[in-house]
């Protein structure tokens, strides 16, 4: 099962994504494949990831990898997403 790594959460610039920043711990993730965001254990979201970026300058090894979520259409999903403030976690991708 793909794995990865987020380091860090962010909104966009226009407000309308979230960037999960990280690393890949296992496996390949693809566009189109769903990270698995837990809420506290008892729940499920999943979050399609819409876009994939590289940030080739970065010097912290575990935030080179950007996976993008959007939430155009749900952007009460997206508060209570960053409401969360993933860190240092692994989370699943299908």
């Amino acid at each position: 099962m793909p794995k990865f790594l987020v380091k860090k959460t962010s909104p966009s610039e226009d407000g309308k994504q979230l960037v999960f920043k990280g690393k890949v711990v296992e496996g390949p993730i693809n566009k189109g494949m769903d990270l698995q965001i837990s809420i506290a254990g008892q729940a499920i979201i999943p979050v399609k990831i819409s876009d994939i970026l590289h940030f080739e300058k970065s010097k912290d090894d575990t935030k080179k990898v950007g996976l993008v979520a959007d939430f155009e259409d749900e952007p009460d999903d997206m508060n209570m997403i960053m409401a969360l403030r993933i860190t240092d976690e692994e989370i699943e991708c299908k």
